[in-house]
């Protein structure tokens, strides 16, 4: 039954269609093509994206980003194998996904580690796509103050997730 759901929803809209006498193909067709300008549209930036997460995985990145930021997240108790995750879940959720599937299979999933960066999964937002996403399909530029308070949202939530892993953990 659960199968036949969509084709009795799209056979619906063509019948409602019809019966109200809107030319239902007409339509179709002039929202596939709306659809397809929207893809061309994103597409140099879903192609940026792609490619600076493709760069940001290969390289050793990660690590320099670690020994760098390693002060300011002893500071706030973060665990610095969280890095790369912190870094990469702004720009893409499939690559921090695919970093956070590596993380709780390297520490275990009953691990702090690993249960802070499924805090930190579940909490940060992909700003960088949705920004990227949002002013490419409108053409306008984005506010730096909307971007810098979004980057603070963020990092409030990576220091939160970490403060409640630790109660959970009795650290």
């Amino acid at each position: 039954m659960s199968s036949a759901v969509i084709p009795i929803m799209l056979l619906g809209i063509i019948v409602i269609g019809v019966l109200n006498k809107v030319k239902v193909f007409e339509l179709f067709a002039e929202g596939v093509k709306e659809g397809l300008y929207t893809i061309f549209n994103l597409f140099p930036v879903f192609l940026g994206l792609f490619l600076a997460v493709s760069i940001f995985r290969a390289s050793s990145l990660i690590s320099v980003f670690s020994s760098i930021f390693e002060p300011i997240l002893s500071f706030f108790k973060v665990p610095t194998e969280l890095v790369g995750l912190v870094m990469l879940k702004p720009v893409s959720g499939s690559a921090s996904l695919a970093l956070f599937s590596e993380m709780v299979q390297e520490y275990g999933a009953m691990s702090y580690i690993s249960f802070n960066a499924a805090i930190i999964m579940g909490t940060i937002e992909t700003l960088m796509y949705a920004i990227a996403v949002y002013s490419g399909c409108v053409n306008k530029k984005m506010s730096y103050k909307v971007i810098i308070l979004a980057i603070l949202g963020n990092i409030f939530s990576i220091i939160l997730g970490t403060f409640f892993a630790k109660i959970f953990f009795n650290i």
